[in-house]
């Protein structure tokens, strides 16, 4: 999924690689995960669950750092810290900000394949 991502989001940057092959690589499951990574992976494993699973979890880790970030940035604010201080700090925020939007959109996904694939089977 991630890989899917990051190919449709960045292939034409991606120099040399063949997008094409790549995905086809991947529509094999479990074999072309392993092709491409190089790790064997048990047959049996719901790989795009395990997958769905993590990218909740960085979803969830995003969430909670964007929060103690713009906490901090109100207290620095309201101790009167000069807004031109804590550009460091925004800029942490806005980086955060586009990781969550990008796992989110993988979230999306991950939802759309599993309500076809509940409608499938």
């Amino acid at each position: 999924m991630e890989v899917e991502y990051i190919i449709e989001k960045l292939g034409e940057y991606l120099g040399g690689i063949d997008v094409d092959k790549v995905k086809k690589t991947l529509k094999n499951k479990s074999t072309g995960v392993e092709k491409l990574i190089g790790i064997p992976i048990s047959g049996d494993e719901d790989l795009e669950g395990l997958e769905c699973l993590r990218i909740k979890a960085f979803i969830d880790a995003y969430e909670e750092e964007e929060k103690r970030l713009i906490t901090l940035y109100r207290e620095l604010k309201t101790s009167g810290v000069a807004p031109s201080d804590m550009t460091s700090l925004k800029n942490k925020i806005r980086r955060i900000r586009k990781q969550l939007h990008a796992y989110k959109e993988m979230e999306k996904r991950c939802q759309t394949r599993q309500a076809s694939q509940g409608v499938d089977k």
